[in-house]
């Protein structure tokens, strides 16, 4: 289990993620006195953001984001991407798109069922948050199943821009342009520190978009079935959330840079929230922080290191003592939600209508627009936005129009308290007068918009119908 022979107090402490040289020791900062889960994080917090180690790069050495970065790297050069093969859809590239999904699932579920397989079945964590935890082979299944949605999904996206750099659509810097200069050399390096920070700036915000009551409902509720979270937890996600999730790779379509860059972000996006979501205090990326969010939700939105929530109000330290009927009533809640990760039972009529529409009338669209099976070029919002433009909104920001159609639809008297009817658990502020406004605006502009401009990329040669 140890990687190193380097104990603490060594210059290598820390590096790469792990403590004392392991990646099953409990952090530094944790009081192994208390019970998992009740060591203050304020002390371990409250000096971020450590701009010395975030300017200097040391952050990417001396954290989990090493190992991520040499499984990128291995991705990146052992399975190339194909662009001869990516420049028409057809059954070549459909090929190829297999092989791709192959690619995903194995590094996905190998890094996932590695950490659930050591800590679950090997025992090799000694301190779980729960304690009386209840292990269930249909949670994971559950689980297993959306993360294998979400490879499928990371696929798609990779289908996408594999055909856009392969037809021009987007511009990029081949790997000989890159790596054959000294300037492309230093450009390709520079993503490796790029992208950690800009994933944790997207991940606040956009997590804080997709908790507004009318996403959060028909989408994000599905993460947080899982209120006692495990590995696969991680990415079981909605796939609506998972395009607004893997809409992190904005930056690859508004620079001319390597691939790299993309593929490096959505390796990140596949495999960091596995660890963290172990639900065990002493391993490598052990993320107490996270798992307060999973246990009482509306709190600890991001992350520790651009600490938002100590700024904003919403920061939670530790997990609250279990006293009298408060704490029984919590336990209840808790137990009651876990049990909805299943995959068994039907969904509500408007859970099924919302999975119906967003989920597979809209990609069929997408699809039958981008292999001609169909012509939609005649779908267009006369005299405002043309057809690449209307359908573009559809797929990118429709979800959030049907979520909030069927909360309006399902909610007593839904126009009595707008604010809360949809923007509960962010309607005690003035939304246009606080920074409630702000997280919705950027949260937006992070997550919807890169979807918006994928579609009008990918369809950028489809011509309107005369």
């Amino acid at each position: 289990m140890s990687t190193s022979t380097k104990g603490e107090g060594s210059m290598f402490e820390g590096f790469a993620g792990t403590t004392k040289g392991s990646f099953f020791e409990a952090p530094s900062w944790v009081d192994q006195r208390n019970i998992p889960g009740n060591t203050s994080q304020r002390p371990a917090l409250e000096n971020n953001p450590n701009w010395l180690s975030l300017l200097s790069g040391k952050f990417l050495f001396f954290s989990p984001n090493l190992v991520w970065l040499g499984v990128a790297l291995f991705d990146y050069f052992v399975f190339p991407y194909n662009y001869e093969t990516a420049r028409e859809f057809n059954l070549l590239f459909a090929l190829e798109l297999r092989y791709r999904l192959a690619v995903n699932v194995g590094i996905v579920f190998g890094y996932f069922g590695f950490w659930h397989v050591t800590l679950y079945w090997l025992h090799w964590g000694k301190r779980p948050f729960e304690k009386n935890r209840v292990w269930k082979w249909s949670k994971v299944i559950h689980n297993m199943w959306y993360t294998f949605l979400g490879c499928v999904q990371w696929t798609a996206w990779e289908a996408v821009f594999m055909h856009c750099y392969a037809t021009d659509k987007l511009p990029f810097k081949t790997d000989k342009e890159t790596l054959t200069s000294m300037t492309g050399s230093v450009e390709f390096v520079a993503w490796f520190f790029i992208i950690p920070l800009y994933r944790e700036f997207h991940f606040y915000f956009a997590h804080r978009f997709i908790h507004i009551r009318f996403n959060y409902k028909y989408m994000h509720s599905l993460h947080h079935r899982n209120t006692d979270i495990e590995p696969f937890s991680g990415l079981c996600m909605h796939p609506i959330e998972h395009m607004y999730y893997f809409s992190c790779v904005g930056p690859a379509l508004y620079l001319t840079t390597t691939p790299f860059g993309f593929l490096w972000n959505g390796v990140h996006l596949l495999i960091s929230p596995a660890a963290s979501h172990s639900g065990y205090e002493d391993n490598f990326q052990s993320d107490q922080f996270h798992y307060l969010h999973h246990k009482y939700f509306e709190c600890n939105y991001g992350t520790g290191t651009f600490p938002f929530d100590m700024w904003f109000g919403t920061f939670q330290d530790k997990l609250k003592p279990k006293k009298a009927t408060m704490g029984q009533m919590k336990t209840k809640v808790v137990q009651t939600t876990d049990a909805k990760a299943t995959l068994l039972g039907l969904p509500k009529w408007d859970q099924a209508v919302y999975h119906v529409i967003c989920c597979m009338s809209l990609p069929a669209l997408l699809f039958c627009a981008t292999t001609g099976i169909y012509d939609v070029t005649m779908i267009k919002i006369s005299g405002f936005l043309g057809h690449k433009e209307t359908l573009a909104v559809l797929i990118s920001a429709g979800p959030a129009m049907v979520g909030i159609a069927l909360t309006a639809a399902t909610t007593r008297n839904p126009f009595k308290n707008l604010k809360k009817t949809f923007l509960w658990p962010f309607h005690k502020k003035p939304i246009f007068s606080s920074h409630e406004g702000l997280f919705f605006l950027v949260g937006f502009l992070v997550s919807v918009v890169p979807v918006y401009h994928t579609v009008i990329m990918l369809l950028s040669d489809l011509a309107p119908q005369q």
